[in-house]
């Protein structure tokens, strides 16, 4: 593992060999015993190379995964369903990066969740590193072997010594063994920590610490026969996004706030009350409360608070998400919950992506040796999303090195760093210090969806520093890359970095299909029933004249129209149609409805399609135009005239707008035939409204564009 220079290194002196016997019980009642105990464990190595996977991504100082775990193993009061596989010698059940400093057992500081058979500063990269891994599963057993696997070391080559060990779990008993068949080499501190830590870090039991396993030992965890213990506790999960990333969002633009709570415990739990506050200095926080009746084990729930975000300026807000009202709750530090939300404005003709505050705090970060790097992923609230320049912040550059900056797509494995965007080399003196500079790419990258990942990354032998933000709330986004290996950065619930992008948006124009509203999915239709359609200018021009068009079955495509320019950049309107759904006899099938438009350039969020059933019967739909009335002109500015046609002598006229609101209601008696009624419009907005006529025995909904 690449050290931080400003951390130094501490030798201490090196501990004997591990001639221990038996441990435990933590407060949970995990015991061990190792193969020099009587009724402990013989040591029997399990060779998984031919009938294993070999485990493929392991660098310096990361994790892998996740793999499927064994069903129905125990791990404390819970049953993992998924595992990740750490480079420095450890599994862990949240996929966290556990590096150098490596922990007591146990510890409620992050990371937990881990089981530990030899967690140190071991390292698969290098040239001609002998290091392999290998993963099974099958049947009650799940065995990860890390074989001919060195220490890290600050030299040439950046390895030393080899360690052969391995963990097996055991489904039919939820035993933990861990295996030793080679150890040679020191690591540096003789920083090792071998044990097993629960999901809260407030249980564990470490087998021993900073002491170097013999050859051909092994150590068995043993889980209660018996468990007394009872886990009370809830608390915050994420908020906006699981894993609690932070996220982006556009000013005067409403953002939906979103939670999730879990019961981390063994117990069932009772009502929860959570409230949430999203802040920003010098604005009035948004304030949301709700509740949860009961919640069980092991369960969590997402909620979506009503009052929701609408920036006015840019800048970074903080939400704060508190669970109260739980009785006897163990763990504290998940009560509380912040996330950083991060408004930029989508009209300037720059845009700056990065999660800092923009103010360095202590000291930056380089590692030692060089070739080490930091990344972040990227989504940002707007698309398409032109990149032109990275942009960091340098503190010092002493070796006159310069810096490496690479943009990926995230169309890697699992949404993880993929394609190659584009790879710059900012030479020393193209950059100021202690400054945001921006480095422009080789080419600009433009973005259409998803999201992609960034790199600032040090030549080897360098010594470049990147400047560090510690003001919460923390993005939980970043990365630490080593040997080309992407994994959580070590600190990154509690460190970001002055590193992002300078973007732009591209002068598009896009119309997406954003909501159905009518019909429902898998409804039966029994009376006509015309589609209502939410649009939306997700561009950011003034759209061109639009088509709305629908399919039932094989049933002809009907197809209506709006004028050009009733849609602002990111504006909505709801649109429901004249012509209901039919089809000649009862039928099964898949109801699809779309915008088109010249120059649409997204054409993925255009259409949506859902299963409904027609059921054909006496209802008539040719009742919904009987009136045969219409208006004139259309679009109108000031006065139009509403043509009853053939409508009762008592007519009630209602003027909704698009959100289905009512704005005006009139009642007309018809006065010796007069069929042509004048509506004053002027004090109306513009945008789309519609008429909805009824007489008592008929009725007609007509629709105007007010200019």
């Amino acid at each position: 593992m690449k050290k931080f220079l400003l951390l130094g290194l501490a030798l201490v002196s090196l501990q004997s060999h591990a001639q221990l016997g038996a441990g435990g019980p933590d407060a949970y009642g995990y015991t061990w015993k190792d193969s020099n105990e009587p009724g402990g464990p013989t040591f029997a190595w399990f060779n998984i190379t031919t009938i294993g996977t070999q485990v493929t991504g392991l660098s310096d100082d990361n994790v892998v995964g996740p793999f499927g775990f064994v069903s129905g193993f125990k791990y404390y009061w819970y049953n993992p369903e998924q595992v990740w596989i750490g480079s420095n010698g450890y599994l862990s059940f949240n996929g966290a990066n556990i590096a150098s400093p490596f922990p007591i057992i146990p510890s409620t500081v992050a990371p937990q969740d881990f089981i530990a058979p030899l967690l140190s500063d071991l390292n698969f990269s290098g040239a001609g590193n002998p290091a392999t891994c290998y993963y099974y599963s099958a049947g009650d057993t799940i065995c990860v072997s890390w074989i001919n696997v060195p220490f890290w070391v600050n030299a040439n080559p950046a390895y030393t010594g080899t360690n052969s060990f391995q963990v097996i779990l055991n489904r039919a008993d939820s035993s933990i063994t861990f295996n030793y068949l080679a150890q040679s080499g020191l690591t540096q501190s003789n920083d090792i920590t071998v044990g097993i830590e629960n999901i809260t870090g407030q249980l564990g039991l470490q087998h021993s610490k900073n002491i170097y396993p013999v050859a051909n030992y092994s150590i068995k965890y043993s889980y209660p026969q018996t468990v007394t213990y009872q886990a009370i506790d809830g608390g915050v999960y994420w908020n906006m996004s699981e894993g609690n990333g932070a996220v982006f969002t556009k000013t005067n633009n409403p953002t939906t706030l979103n939670t999730n709570i879990k019961n981390f415990g063994n117990q069932p739990l009772g009502a929860i009350n959570i409230n949430s506050t999203v802040s920003r200095t010098g604005t009035t926080p948004v304030t949301n409360s709700n509740s949860i009746g009961s919640l069980p084990p092991g369960a969590d729930t997402a909620i979506t608070f009503a009052n929701s975000l609408n920036a006015v300026t840019p800048g970074i807000f903080d939400m704060s998400t508190t669970v109260s009202g739980i009785a006897g709750d163990l763990v504290a530090a998940n009560n509380t919950l912040r996330t950083k939300i991060i408004a930029v404005d989508t009209t300037a003709l720059s845009i700056n992506l990065d999660y800092s505050d923009g103010t360095p705090d202590g000291a930056g970060l380089s590692w030692s040796g060089g070739s080490g790097g930091i990344g972040y992923y990227i989504k940002p609230p707007y698309y398409p999303c032109k990149i032109d320049a990275y942009r960091m912040f340098i503190t010092s550059d002493a070796t006159m090195s310069g810096c490496i900056l690479k943009i990926f797509d995230d169309n890697g494995p699992n949404g993880g760093p993929g394609t190659r965007l584009d790879s710059t080399f900012a030479t020393s003196g193209t950059f100021a210090l202690n400054s945001f500079s921006n480095v422009a790419l080789s080419t600009p990258v433009t973005v259409s969806s998803g999201g992609f990942y960034i790199l600032w990354e040090m030549p080897a032998g360098s010594s470049i520093t990147l400047a560090r933000d510690l003001t919460l709330p923390i993005s939980f986004r970043a990365y630490e890359v080593l040997g080309g290996s992407w994994a959580g950065y070590r600190a990154r619930s509690t460190e970001d970095f002055l590193l992002g992008v300078q973007s732009s948006v591209v002068l598009v124009e896009d119309i997406a299909a954003s909501q159905l509203l009518a019909p429902a999915p898998n409804v039966i239709l029994t009376t006509a029933t015309a589609p209502i359609l939410k649009i939306r200018n997700e561009g950011v021009l003034i759209n061109q004249a639009i088509s709305l068009r629908y399919r039932f079955g094989n049933n002809p495509i009907v197809t209506e129209n709006l004028f050009a320019n009733i849609l602002g950049p990111g504006d909505s309107l709801t649109y429901t149609f004249n012509t209901p759904i039919t089809a000649p006899t009862t039928t099964s099938a898949n109801f699809c409805i779309w915008v088109e438009m010249n120059g649409d350039i997204i054409p993925g969020n255009d259409t949506i399609c859902i299963p409904i059933t027609v059921q054909v019967n006496n209802t008539s739909v040719a009742t919904l135009n009987a009136f045969n009335a219409s208006i004139y002109p259309n679009p109108v500015k000031e006065v139009m005239t509403l043509d009853l046609g053939d409508a009762g002598s008592d007519v009630r006229v209602l003027i909704t707008d698009s959100r289905g609101r009512v704005i005006k209601e009139i009642r007309h008696q018809k006065d010796g035939g007069t069929t042509k009624l004048p509506l004053n419009v002027e004090g109306l907005s513009p945008g789309v409204y519609h008429l909805q006529l009824s007489d008592g025995k008929a009725q007609q909904q007509l629709r105007f564009v007010k200019l």
